[in-house]
C-alpha cells in the first residue's frame, strides 16, 4: 500500500514524531545527542494526544448535554413549534406534591385534568375540532403483583383521562399520546411523570389550534405505578382498537434529555430521526431491558403485548433522583420539557403527514442511534446487514487493488511484504487488547472490592481510572511486542500499527453482522470507526511524506469520529447505569459497560505509541499517574447530597392486634450504618440486616412510631363478616370501609394457595391469591371482598383486614418522616410501587 519513501517514516527522528516537529536529523549526530530530542519530541506527542482527547472529551460533553431553550406561547406560534415555557408553568407547575393512587392529591389532581379536558374540549368547539372526553370508564381489572406477598391480586377500577381529538381527514385510526400522572407515595412526580403529562397536554392545545389529519387519542392514565395498570384498563376500552401506533412519554431521571429508549416501529423512528432537532436515541434500551439492568417497566410493555408498534421517550439522568422527593422542579427545567416537546410534536406532525402509518405493517426491529444528539440514524437490521456486507468486502478487496496497483513489476514480493507488515500489526493489536483488557479488569476489581459502589456518584473518575489502566495495559503490551528484532522493525513504522488496528475494527463489523443477524444493534458503531481508519491510512499512503498536513491530518481521521462515539458511548452508560446501582444492578455490570468503549478508544492509541516512542519512560509516567488516581479513587465517598445520593427503600407493616409495627429499609449499600446513625437507640437496638436479592441488604427494626390513622378506633368499620360452608367447600365475604385509605386488602394468612378456589372484590372474580387488594374511587366507600376455599377437615386457617397508607407530608406516617429528616443530607427514602405503610386491623378465622 506504500511506496518506499513512505515505509522508512519511522526511519528518522523527526519522521517519527510528525506531529511535532519536521526538523530534519542529520547523520553528524550521535544517538547521544539525540536522546534529548526524542525526548522531548516524545513528551510532546504524547501530551499533544492525551490533551485533544481531554479537550474531545470536554467538547462532547457540552455539546449533549445541551438543550433548546424553552419556548413562550408567542415564540412557539412563531415558529409553529413548542410551547415549552407555557407548558412548564400552566401544566408542570401543579406537581409540587406527592399523589399516588391511594391519596387525595391523587383525586385532586384528577379532577384539575378533567377540567383541563373540559376546557379543551370547548376550545375545539371554536376550532372545528371535535374532542371527545371521557373521565370515568368504569374498567376494571385485575393486575398480579408481589410487593407484599406472593401471587397478590390487585382489582382496580380506572381512574383513567381519554381525550381525542377527531381527525379531519380520518377519524377510525388513530395515534395514542400516552403518559401516567400518577406518582410513587414519596415523590412529587415532576419528571416521573408530570413532565409527560405537560407534554401530552400541550400537544392537545397545539392540535386543537391546528387540527389533525388523523385522530389523536392522548391517555393520561393512572396507576403505573401500581403495576402499568392505567394502561392494561385503556387495552379493554373501545377507543383502543382504532389506535394503529403510540408514543409513550415516561421519566426515569430528573429532567435533562429525553431519550427514546425503546422502539418498535420504524416508520415513527425514521420521522423522528428526520424532523425531531436534537433528537436522542439508543438501540442500547431494549438490551438494558432484557438483561435486567435497569430495574423498572413502562407502559410501552403493555402496548407492544397487544401487538401496537410504538415509541418509548423517557427521561433518564440522574436516575439517582427517580421516585424520591428530590424529584421537585427544582431539580429540572423548561429546557428539558421543551426538548420532550420538540421530539415529540415534530414526530407527531410528520406521522399525521403519512398515511402509511396507520395503513402498512410497522417494521418491528431496527437500528436507531444519534451522535452526540446531532445526527440520528435510523434503519432496518436488513440495511445494516448489507452495509455489514459492503464493508466487509470492500475493505480487502481495496487494500488488495492499491496494493497491487503500486507494486510495479514485483507484486508478489510487495504483497508478500505487504501481509507480513499487516500481520505483525495485527498480533500487535490484539496483544494490545487483550493486555488491555486484563489490566482494566484487574484495576476494576481492585477498586471494586476496596471501595464499593464508588461509580455511584464518581463515574467520571472512575472512568479516568478505568483509562489510565487501558493506556497502561497498552504500553506494556507494546514494549513486549517490541522485544524481538523484526517485530520492533515492522512496529517502527506507523502504517504496520494502523494496519493492526484496521484489521481489529474488520472483525469487529464480522461480529456487528452476527449481532445483527439476531436482531442485536449493539456493535452499530463499528462501521463508522472501521471506515475512520480507512481513510486515516488512504490520507497516510496518498500524501507526500514531507507535507506538514499529512501527519495532523492522518490523526485528527483516525482519532477524532471513533472518539467522539465512543466517549459519548461512555457518558450515555455513565448516565444510564451508575444510579441502578441501588436498584439491584450489580456494580460489575456498570463497571463492564463503562470499560467497554474505554478499551475500544485506547486501542486507537497503537500507532501513536509507536510514533512516540519512548514507550518504557510513558509507562513508568503513566504507571504514577494510575497509581496516584487509583488512590485518589479509593478514597472517594460513594454518596453525596448532590446528584448522587444514597437511595434506601421504606416500608412499614403495622399490626394493630399485637402492636408491633416493623419497618424495613432496602438498599444496596450502606443501609445499617446509616440506620445505626440515626435511629433511636431503642429502635436501634432491634436493628436487624441480612443480604436480600443477592445485591441489596434489607434491615429491619421494631419502631414505637406507628401510622397516625392507625390509632384511629374508628379508621376501619367492619359491617359485614358472613362464613358458610358445604361439604367440599367454605366461602367467606366481607364488607368494611376506612376513613382515609382507598387501597385495602384481605391477606389469606396460609402457605398454600392451592386451598383457595377464587376470590373476587366489588364483584370481580380473580384466580387462586394470596392477598386480594382492591381499590375504591372515594374515601369512604365499602370495600366488597370475598374468597372460596377448600374446606380441610378440622384444620382453621384466616385472612386478616389490612389497608395501605401513602401520605405522609403531614406526619402521617412519623416513621417515614422521622429518617426523611434525620438521615445525612447524602441519604434519601423512597418506595418503588405503593403501601408505604401497610396496616393489617382484624383477623377473620375461616
Amino acid at each position: 500500500m506504500a511506496n518506499e519513501e513512505r515505509r522508512d517514516f519511522g526511519a528518522t527522528a523527526s519522521e517519527q514524531t510528525p506531529l511535532l516537529s519536521h526538523e530534519p536529523a542529520t547523520r553528524s549526530r550521535s544517538p547521544v545527542n539525540l536522546i534529548p530530542i526524542q525526548r522531548k519530541r516524545a513528551a510532546f506527542v504524547y501530551l499533544f494526544t492525551f490533551g485533544f482527547i481531554a479537550l474531545l472529551a470536554l467538547a462532547v460533553h457540552g455539546v449533549r448535554v445541551a438543550l433548546p431553550e424553552a419556548l413562550s406561547d408567542r415564540a412557539a406560534q412563531a415558529k409553529d413549534g413548542f410551547a415549552g415555557m407555557h407548558a412548564f408553568d400552566t401544566y408542570l407547575s401543579h406537581f409540587t406534591e406527592p399523589h399516588p393512587i391511594n391519596s387525595r392529591e391523587n383525586i385532586a389532581m384528577k379532577a384539575w385534568l378533567d377540567s383541563l379536558a373540559f376546557d379543551f374540549q370547548e376550545e375545539g368547539k371554536k376550532t372545528g375540532v371535535q374532542v371527545d372526553v371521557v373521565t370515568k370508564d368504569g374498567i376494571v381489572v385485575v393486575n398480579e403483583n408481589t410487593w407484599f406477598a406472593k401471587n397478590e391480586q390487585w382489582i382496580m377500577e380506572s381512574r383513567n383521562l381519554i381525550v381525542r381529538l377527531r381527525g379531519q381527514v380520518d377519524t377510525d385510526k388513530a395515534v395514542l399520546i400516552n403518559a401516567h400522572y400518577d406518582s410513587v407515595p414519596t415523590a412529587p412526580g415532576v419528571t416521573d411523570n408530570g413532565m409527560g403529562v405537560t407534554v401530552a397536554l400541550e400537544l392537545v392545545r397545539y392540535f386543537i389550534q391546528h387540527p389533525p389529519r388523523h385522530s389523536i387519542i392522548f391517555l393520561i392514565n393512572n396507576a403505573e405505578e401500581g403495576g402499568l395498570v392505567g394502561a392494561k384498563q385503556f387495552t379493554k376500552h373501545p377507543w383502543f382498537p382504532t389506535v394503529k401506533m403510540f408514543i409513550n412519554l415516561e421519566g426515569a431521571g430528573a429532567g435533562g434529555r429525553a431519550m427514546i429508549f425503546r422502539c418498535s416501529s420504524m416508520q415513527a423512528v425514521k420521522h423522528v430521526a428526520a424532523n425531531a432537532p436534537l433528537a436522542h436515541a439508543t438501540p442500547l434500551g431494549n438490551d438494558m431491558f432484557s438483561l435486567g439492568l435497569i430495574k423498572s417497566d413502562t407502559d410501552y410493555t403493555i402496548f407492544t403485548q397487544q401487538g401496537v408498534p410504538g415509541v418509548d421517550i423517557a427521561f433518564y439522568a440522574p436516575r439517582s433522583h427517580y421516585h424520591t422527593p428530590r424529584d421537585n422542579l427544582n431539580n429540572t427545567s423548561p429546557k428539558s420539557v421543551q426538548h420532550m416537546g420538540d421530539i415529540t410534536l415534530e414526530a407527531l406532525k410528520a406521522i399525521d403527514k403519512d398515511d402509511s402509518i396507520f395503513t402498512e405493517q410497522h417494521e418491528s426491529k431496527m437500528v436507531y442511534y444519534d451522535i452526540v444528539g446531532r445526527l440520528m440514524f435510523a434503519y432496518g437490521f436488513a440495511t445494516q446487514r448489507n452495509i455489514n456486507i459492503f464493508i466487509l468486502v470492500t475493505v480487502p478487496l481495496f487494500a488488495l487493488v492499491w496494493t497491487l496497483s503500486i507494486a510495479g513489476p514485483a507484486k508478489g514480493h510487495v504483497l508478500g511484504q505487504r501481509l507480513a507488515i499487516l500481520a505483525q500489526g495485527f498480533f500487535a493489536t490484539i496483544i494490545g487488547f487483550l493486555f488491555t483488557v486484563i489490566f482494566v479488569g484487574i484495576a476494576a476489581t481492585a477498586l471494586f472490592n476496596i471501595n464499593t459502589m464508588v461509580t455511584y456518584g464518581n463515574a467520571i473518575s472512575v472512568s479516568m481510572y478505568l483509562f489510565f489502566a487501558a493506556v497502561l495495559g497498552l504500553l506494556t503490551s507494546q514494549i513486549l511486542c517490541t522485544k524481538p528484532e523484526f517485530m520492533r522493525k515492522t512496529l517502527s513504522s506507523p502504517e504496520s500499527s494502523f494496519y493492526g488496528v484496521i484489521v481489529f475494527w474488520w472483525i469487529m463489523v464480522i461480529l456487528n453482522a452476527y449481532a445483527s443477524s439476531n436482531q442485536v444493534a449493539v456493535m452499530y458503531f463499528s462501521i463508522f470507526i472501521l471506515a475512520s481508519n480507512l481513510v486515516a491510512v488512504i490520507l497516510y499512503n496518498s500524501m507526500p511524506a514531507q507535507s506538514l498536513l499529512r501527519m495532523p491530518l492522518v490523526f485528527l481521521t483516525q482519532i477524532l469520529v471513533p472518539f467522539i462515539i465512543l466517549i459519548d458511548q461512555n457518558y450515555l452508560i455513565m448516565d444510564t447505569m451508575r444510579h441502578a446501582t441501588v436498584d439491584g444492578t450489580p456494580e460489575a455490570a456498570v463497571y463492564a459497560l463503562m470499560s467497554l468503549p474505554i478499551v475500544f478508544m485506547v486501542i486507537h492509541l497503537q500507532p501513536w505509541i509507536h510514533i512516540a516512542g519512548r514507550k518504557r519512560s510513558a509507562a513508568i509516567s503513566m504507571t504514577t499517574i494510575f497509581v496516584l488516581v487509583f488512590a485518589v479513587c479509593c478514597v472517594l465517598k460513594p454518596f453525596n447530597d448532590g446528584w448522587s445520593p444514597n437511595k434506601i427503600l421504606f416500608r412499614e407493616e403495622y399490626n394493630v392486634t399485637s402492636g408491633l409495627s416493623t419497618v424495613s429499609m432496602t438498599a444496596a449499600y450502606g443501609v445499617a450504618q446509616a440506620l445505626k446513625k440515626t435511629l433511636p437507640a431503642n429502635e436501634s437496638q432491634s436493628l436487624s440486616c441480612n443480604p436480600f436479592n443477592t445485591h441489596q441488604t434489607r434491615c429491619t427494626y421494631q419502631t414505637s412510631m406507628v401510622p397516625i390513622y392507625a390509632d384511629d378506633p374508628n379508621e376501619i368499620q367492619v359491617s359485614k363478616i358472613d362464613t358458610s360452608c358445604n361439604d367440599d367447600v367454605c366461602r367467606l365475604e366481607t364488607v368494611f370501609t376506612s376513613k382515609n385509605s382507598i387501597l385495602c386488602r384481605l391477606r389469606l394468612d396460609t402457605d398454600d394457595d392451592g386451598e383457595f378456589i377464587k376470590g373476587w372484590a366489588h364483584g370481580v372474580e380473580t384466580p387462586l391469591a394470596g392477598a386480594l387488594v382492591a381499590y375504591n374511587l372515594e374515601y369512604g366507600q365499602p370495600f366488597h371482598m370475598g374468597v372460596e376455599y377448600k374446606k380441610t377437615g378440622n384444620a382453621t386457617m384466616s385472612a386478616t383486614i389490612g389497608c395501605n397508607y401513602d401520605e405522609w407530608t403531614k406526619g402521617e406516617i412519623p416513621a417515614f418522616k422521622y429518617l426523611l429528616d434525620h438521615l445525612d443530607k447524602d441519604t434519601t427514602v423512597l418506595i418503588r410501587g405503593q403501601g408505604l405503610a401497610t396496616v393489617y386491623y382484624q383477623s377473620i378465622t375461616l
